[in-house]
């Protein structure tokens, strides 16, 4: 599925095209939302291509906004229909939580992540082994086989998605906690970080660690990153991961606050070239266990 066919750039369009005409007759959210009957988290996830919508909720949307042009109103109503087509994911949506597949679908649509992970790899860029080792100490203790499985192939579609298709430009902060926690065995370790200096080489990732002789720095309680998204002010889409599940942030000082302290972890880490180096003494260091 190309980029331009992922339903959740369809969403995305139709929500920004609606957040265009409600702002432009100077109505707020949660104003639309009373007079919709609807709640304010609908039209916050309707505007950021979070939920399909129907086409008759459009047409509502539409007639409140005061949208008379027929073409107009054709063009949104059936972005509308195509937005709820399925994406590649969709063979997997019984392993998938809501919020789960709400991310896959913000990184095949996105232009840019930055993020941050203390403690493992994330999983675009985890080898078959390291994945599996992830996937089977994360998950519950009656995770069949078989699901482990399609779990893992799900984490490689992604990554061959990402490859041959959105052409994602990363930001990765890795933690030194994340090179030396030992998932899996020392095999599995030296090869993903082996992986990992491979990837660092590629001209859309940049990859960066915190050494542990850094201390203290500003992101001391988990993952997090942030979205972008080639559409014009497109205001983007912040997260936080935690083991409760994925909780997104919209709003314009939430997302800047998490680019800020983005910005803070860039300062605190090793440059490239030192975190390459880094990454080469620990799979040394594992190649010889």
């Amino acid at each position: 599925m190309s980029v331009s066919s992922n339903p959740t750039v369809r969403r995305r369009r139709l929500g920004m095209e609606l957040r265009r005409l409600r702002e432009a007759l100077g109505m707020k959210g949660e104003e639309a939302a009373r007079r919709l009957g609807w709640s304010p988290s609908k039209i916050s996830k309707i505007e950021t291509g979070r939920m399909s919508v129907h086409h008759g909720d459009v047409r509502d949307m539409l007639d409140l906004y005061e949208v008379a042009d027929q073409r107009v109103r054709a063009a949104l109503i059936q972005l509308a229909r195509d937005a709820r087509q399925q994406g590649w994911w969709q063979p997997y949506s019984d392993l998938l939580s809501r919020n789960s597949a709400t991310y896959i679908g913000l990184e095949s649509a996105a232009e840019s992540l930055r993020e941050y992970r203390p403690l493992n790899v994330p999983g675009m860029f985890q080898t078959e082994d390291y994945a599996r080792a992830v996937i089977l100490g994360g998950g519950p203790l009656e995770l069949r086989e078989a699901e482990t499985e399609r779990r893992v192939a799900l984490r490689l579609e992604r990554q061959a998605f990402l490859r041959e298709n959105a052409k994602l430009d990363v930001w990765l902060i890795l933690h030194e906690a994340a090179l030396r926690c030992e998932i899996g065995d020392a095999l599995v370790m030296r090869d993903q970080l082996r992986r990992l200096i491979q990837e660092a080489h590629s001209p859309w990732v940049t990859l960066q660690v915190i050494p542990f002789s850094a201390g203290a720095h500003p992101s001391m309680a988990g993952s997090f990153g942030v979205f972008t998204f080639p559409e014009e002010n497109d205001r983007g889409i912040a997260y936080i991961d935690s083991a409760t599940g994925i909780l997104y942030l919209e709003r314009q000082e939430e997302v800047k606050a998490a680019n800020l302290t983005f910005d803070h972890l860039i300062a605190a880490a090793l440059n490239k070239d030192d975190s390459r180096a880094l990454l080469e003494a620990v799979a040394d260091e594992y190649d010889r266990k």
